[in-house]
Order: C-alpha cells, then sequence, then structure tokens
C-alpha cells in the first residue's frame, strides 16, 4: 500500500506479551506470544524481509513494547534494524510505552529514520488511572521529548469513547491539543469491545457501548482537514467474541432466554455495525440442532440454494428466541450454545417471543435496507407473526416463498419445511426471485 508516497510493509510479531497487560480496554495486551529467542526472532525478520524489494516504509505491530527486551531482544532488534538499512528502508516504525523509551535504547534506530507509537488514549490523569493504563500524561510527555532529542518522530494513539468519560466533546478535544503538543502525528481510534479484556464485561452489563462508525466520524469530524490527524474507525474486525469464562448455559424457556444480554448485544451489533452486502433477505426458521446448518431442515434448504446457485447472493438470517441470526455467525456463541424447547412455551411467553422478535426485527430492517424481503416460514409460527407484524409496522412487504396452499396441506406433518411439497414451493419461488438477483 502507499502513504505519503512511501510503500509500506507491516510485521505482526508474535514475541512475548505486553510487560503491562492491565489496560481495560486490552485483549491484545492479555495475549503472551511465544516466548522470545533472539536467534528465533532472526529467523523471522529473515523471512519477513525476502523478496522485500522496494519497501521505504515498515511497521512493526506487537501488541505491547518493541523497545522491551523481554519481549524483543536487543540483539534481535539490531538484527532487524541492519536488515532494514540492507533493504534498502526509509522509515522504521514500532510501538512502545513510555517506561521503555530511554535515549540509550534509540541509539538503535542510527542511520535509519524512526518513528515511535504511543498509545496515549487520553491526556486525562484521572481516566488514565480509571482504564489501569499503568502511566500518566507527564510520563507520555517525556517519553515523546526522548523520541525527539534523538531525532525521531512521535505517533500517538488517541481512543475516542472511553468509559468513565464525563464529558466526550471536551476530553477529546484536551487529548488532541495534549497529543498534538508533543506528536508529530495522532490517530484517533474508535473504542470497540475486544472479548478478552474488562470493558467486553461493561459493554455485556450495559455501562458502556460501542459508537458505530457514523457516530465516530460526526465526532472527529472537526478534525478532519488537519494533515497532522488520522482516523481509524475499526481497528479490528469487530466481532462479539466471547471468552469461556463469560458464557452462560442458555438452556431453557422463559424472559430470561429470550431477552439474555449475550442475545442482546449480539442483536445491538447487527443493527449498529453489521453490513450484511446483500439484497435480498431470506428468513429462515430456527433448528433444535447447532449449528441449524447440520439439521435436516437445513440440508433441504441449503440443497436447494445451492441448487439454484444463490447461496452467496441470497442472504440467509434465521429467526429464534436467541434474534436474528446471519448464517455467518450460526456456529458461534450464543447462537450455537442455546436450547429453547417449544414444548415448555405457555401462552403468555409466546406472546412475549412475538413481541420481542418483532422489536429486533424492525431494528434489523430500519438499519438494513434490503431490495427483497423472502421468508420460508410456518404462517403459524410466531417468527413468522413478528415478521409480519414488523413489515406491517414499517410499511414494506415480503413474500413467503411456502405458499399458504402448500402449508395447509403439509401443516400437520412432523416436520413440514422438511417435506417435498414445501422444499418444491421454495425452489420454485427462488426460481422466479432470481431473476431479480
Amino acid at each position: 500500500m502507499l502513504k505519503n508516497n512511501m510503500s509500506v510493509k507491516i510485521l505482526f510479531l508474535n514475541s512475548g506479551g505486553c510487560a503491562w497487560g492491565k489496560c481495560l480496554f486490552c485483549g491484545y495486551g492479555r495475549i503472551q506470544g511465544k516466548n522470545p529467542s533472539a536467534d528465533g526472532l532472526k529467523k523471522e525478520f529473515d523471512s519477513f524481509f525476502s523478496g522485500l524489494d522496494g519497501v521505504s516504509h515498515v511497521k512493526v505491530f506487537g501488541s505491547g513494547s518493541w523497545l522491551d527486551s523481554k519481549q524483543v531482544p536487543g540483539e534481535a532488534r539490531t538484527y532487524f534494524i541492519g536488515l532494514c538499512r540492507k533493504g534498502g528502508v526509509k522509515k522504521l516504525t514500532v510501538e512502545s510505552r513510555p517506561e521503555f523509551i530511554t535515549k540509550e535504547g534509540l541509539k538503535e534506530f542510527k542511520d535509519i529514520d524512526f518513528e515511535i507509537a504511543i498509545g496515549l488514549e487520553t491526556a486525562d490523569n484521572r481516566i488514565l488511572e480509571k482504564i489501569a493504563k499503568g502511566f500518566q500524561v507527564e510520563d507520555f510527555a517525556a517519553a515523546a521529548r526522548t523520541v525527539h532529542s534523538a531525532g525521531g518522530l512521535v505517533r500517538t494513539y488517541l481512543l475516542v469513547n472511553l468509559p468513565f468519560v464525563r464529558d466526550m466533546e471536551g476530553e477529546l478535544e484536551k487529548s488532541v491539543d495534549c497529543a498534538l503538543k508533543h506528536s508529530d502525528s495522532v490517530v484517533l481510534i474508535n473504542l470497540l469491545p475486544h472479548g478478552n479484556c474488562p470493558l467486553f464485561g461493561m459493554w455485556l452489563r450495559g455501562e458502556w457501548n460501542f459508537l458505530n462508525k457514523k457516530e465516530f466520524l460526526q465526532i472527529v469530524e472537526k478534525w478532519k482537514n488537519n494533515p497532522k490527524i488520522e482516523f481509524d474507525a475499526e481497528t479490528f474486525r469487530f466481532v462479539p467474541k466471547f471468552p469461556r469464562e463469560l458464557r452462560d448455559s442458555l438452556v431453557g424457556v422463559g424472559e430470561n432466554f429470550l431477552t439474555h444480554p449475550h442475545f442482546e448485544v449480539w442483536q445491538n451489533y447487527l443493527v449498529r455495525w453489521y453490513n450484511p452486502g446483500r439484497e435480498i433477505v431470506l428468513f429462515l426458521p430456527c433448528s433444535y440442532k447447532k449449528p441449524y446448518s447440520e439439521s435436516e431442515t437445513h440440508r433441504g434448504i441449503a440443497g436447494v440454494l445451492g441448487g439454484l446457485g444463490l447461496r452467496g447472493s441470497i442472504h440467509e438470517v434465521m429467526l429464534s428466541n436467541a434474534g436474528l441470526v446471519p448464517r455467518e455467525f450460526e456456529n458461534l456463541y450464543p447462537f450455537n450454545a442455546y436450547d429453547w424447547d417449544e414444548r415448555q412455551e405457555t401462552e403468555e411467553i409466546k406472546g412475549r417471543y412475538i413481541e420481542v422478535t418483532t422489536r429486533r426485527i424492525e431494528d434489523y430492517l430500519k438499519a438494513h435496507h434490503y431490495r427483497r424481503i423472502l421468508c420460508f416460514l410456518k404462517y403459524d409460527s410466531e417468527s413468522y407473526q413478528a415478521l409480519e407484524m414488523a413489515c406491517d409496522s414499517l410499511d414494506i412487504k415480503f413474500t413467503n416463498l411456502l405458499s399458504k396452499k402448500t402449508y395447509d396441506k403439509i401443516k400437520d406433518g412432523k416436520r413440514p419445511l422438511q417435506s417435498e411439497e414445501g422444499l418444491s414451493d421454495l425452489e420454485a419461488g427462488l426460481k422466479d426471485e432470481a431473476v431479480q438477483v
């Protein structure tokens, strides 16, 4: 890729771990990489530089500190910088916490332009303490002065939408001013919840919520013309991934198994962050067997879609007590771990199911404007009733590819959606829709 007329290549280093590893928002710092050895790292560096012709800027990301000798031994760092010089690399960017930035250590960068990236996150010492950053603004400023005195550049990361902030705009303004004072470039990063950090638990408990991309860009827009400031709306491919220690038993029927917080944060994600990337949606039933695609009903549906060449172009979304479940997420927790036994449903819980599912469908369809809305559902199911109510409320048309006539004929069967008649309706309906895909 090109940036400032320089070709850039990135090394993602899996060596050791962050010496601190306690930041409230960071899952990377809690990952312990392989124990580093200078010889092992040298081999990794040789592989990285193999065929690295024409690259003038190298960035190293290691979820910790490049200048920490326990994470990257000094001998290996010197070797890597030597390879940079030999390969014609003009600029090297690495990351470090302030405590590892010393005048003596920076001598390693002799004869190469270097940049040290520091995660300041905020210029408010009260917030730094709350998020367990492990240093204060004064430590950052001293480290920045050390880098500049050695002829290097400082790149500062700031997190937008940190918890415990009383005035987001005021805090961000203060932090940007501080970062610009001490830095050559600043990156404003949209804070997203890593699965293996305390912030994820705060999200589950409703104590904090992420900004979607539009909300983030609206907040940082005032700096869009500042050449020293960059925006990063998505630092990683954000999907809610629950660590094992946070997972619950989701076997049962009732309010808790309908509006469980783990279902709710996923629905929040699907509405505020997720991009389906397709124009036609096909709403489908859930199944007792998980993942759904291993059930007989879904194997039959997949066979019809696959036979028509529509698996990739039509978006399959299941409706269940867990909410809306796009096919690509069906084998992730909690969607692969719940069990709702319809035989235990009361009329009251059926009503709540319809009410909650209607709200979820409405929110989802407001956020994602499909060109066509299809379903393959039993007419007397709560999921169908919820879809019908949601579409009526939004004044949106939808089509059930299972005809009412066919359903009246097969509804008393044990599994009508697996029947030859039902799947024939699905195929016929999809053939009509295929013209519009």
